[in-house]
């Protein structure tokens, strides 16, 4: 990403979490609005989320108090962009994703709608997909009852959610809901990875001037050395692992996460020495090794967050670096669609 296009950090959203029904586009056959259960498998992996229009109407709020998450910063330029093309094409054409620890209620209704044959099952490239509608004025009643009370991570799409904003403050008809999908993380949960970098420059040299412990392994394998809690980074034929020192809380224990806990919190501070306008990222460690023995980089390994953990970031006002975390796997876009004119 170019330097001169500044990331931004987009803001919680204010309560009450509320997901609108709608009619999804290019599906005569859904004569009413509703939400959907909507089904994804991926290489092994099978998810569920429930999906409407997320109310973007509650304004801007504290992490404390907020009912949507984001965790990343995004850069201003493209959200200008993506804006722009979402009021000339006046389409959401991919949810955005949002994670929650969902109430047992929920799961028991999504369980019942799902024993049920799918109104729509199609394959997409490497993905099954299978939707079921909740039409039932009881069932659109629960769910709304049960998302009052819930928060969520924004897991995935942070540029759609902050060009959503961007054209809800501009007056633009039906930029006020954005079509999400909610998924339950004690149900289906999404596999959450960490995203590692491949850069020029001397890391290890820089992460002491900085304060990291470095510790030289023996190693032959990087991956051997990885673990929760620290970074790894090869660099001149070298395995290397960082770690910090505790950070001091106040007395009695605050539950904050701290970046002795979650290091990369760290890492935009000991990177920003760096030339990075370059940097390769890769959500496998293997392929990140692979590429900075080829181009002769450093490559840093980063730990894999829970999360509980990014969620207790985040609520401390916190966000984490760009590109810190993965979620997995994304359903691919157009099996649910909606025009934004249709409120």
């Amino acid at each position: 990403m170019d330097e001169s296009d500044p990331a931004v950090a987009p803001p919680p959203l204010a309560g009450p979490f509320r997901l609108h029904t709608f009619r999804p586009r290019g599906r005569p056959d859904v004569g009413t609005r509703t939400l959907f259960v909507h089904e994804w498998t991926s290489s092994g992996f099978t998810v569920r989320g429930l999906v409407g229009l997320l109310d973007l109407t509650g304004g801007h709020c504290t992490s404390r108090q907020a009912v949507v998450l984001p965790h990343e910063r995004v850069h201003a330029d493209q959200v200008q962009q993506l804006a722009g093309r979402m009021a000339r094409g006046r389409v959401d054409t991919a949810p955005i994703l949002l994670a929650h620890h969902g109430p047992a209620p929920l799961r028991s209704l999504l369980d019942e709608v799902c024993s049920e044959p799918p109104r729509l099952v199609r394959s997409l490239r490497d993905q099954r997909h299978r939707v079921w509608a909740l039409a039932r004025p009881s069932e659109l009643d629960l769910v709304a009852d049960q998302l009052s009370r819930t928060s969520a991570l924004l897991a995935d799409g942070h540029h759609r959610y902050a060009a959503h904003l961007r054209l809800l403050t501009s007056g633009t008809r039906g930029a006020d809901r954005a079509l999400s999908v909610l998924v339950d993380h004690d149900d289906t949960p999404l596999h959450l990875g960490a995203i590692h970098r491949v850069v020029a420059g001397r890391v290890v040299e820089t992460a002491r001037r900085q304060g990291w412990g470095v510790t030289p392994t023996t190693s032959t394998n990087p991956l051997h050395e990885m673990a929760p809690g620290r970074i790894v980074v090869w660099e001149s034929g070298r395995t290397h692992v960082l770690t910090l020192p505790p950070t001091p809380g106040p007395p009695g224990g605050s539950g904050l996460v701290t970046t002795a806990t979650m290091p990369m919190l760290a890492l935009d501070r000991m990177l920003s020495g760096l030339p990075l306008t370059d940097a390769a990222y890769h959500h496998e460690a293997d392929s990140a090794l692979t590429e900075a023995r080829r181009r002769e980089r450093s490559a840093i390994l980063l730990p894999a967050p829970t999360l509980d953990e990014v969620l207790a970031v985040v609520r401390q006002g916190r966000l984490l670096p760009v590109k810190a975390t993965s979620f997995q796997p994304k359903p691919r876009p157009g099996v649910l669609t909606r025009r934004l004119r249709d409120v």
